[in-house]
């Protein structure tokens, strides 16, 4: 079972969570939310415009969502309030084969 991000914020007193992933260009690109929506951030992920993130759309593609791993997480060393994640991006039901993140997952389960 994946980590609880709701109960993980509560211990660590994170009142915020950076849901995070990288475009084509390698900048970082981040939602900050609130810890008592991660619950739902961690099912359904938060919604970026796929278009506004350099990653090979139009504005008449879907909103894409990441989805955030919890086995990522960074509690922010100079603001303790704050927990970073990687996320995968997924749009209209599956992953975003644009995305960085997903790139590098394929290339690993190829070599494995």
């Amino acid at each position: 079972m994946a980590k609880n991000l709701f109960k993980i914020s509560k211990q660590k007193k994170i009142k915020y969570f950076l849901i995070s992933f990288v475009d084509l260009f390698g900048v970082l690109r981040s939602k900050l939310v609130p810890a008592h929506a991660i619950k739902d951030m961690q099912v359904n992920g938060a919604g970026f415009a796929g278009f506004a993130a350099w990653l090979d759309m139009t504005p008449a593609d879907s909103d894409m969502f990441a989805i955030p791993d919890p086995d990522s997480l960074i509690q922010l060393p100079w603001n303790k309030e704050v927990g970073w994640l990687a996320s995968d991006l997924w749009m209209n039901g599956k992953p975003v084969d644009a995305s960085p993140r997903v790139m590098l997952k394929k290339q690993i389960k190829k070599i494995i």
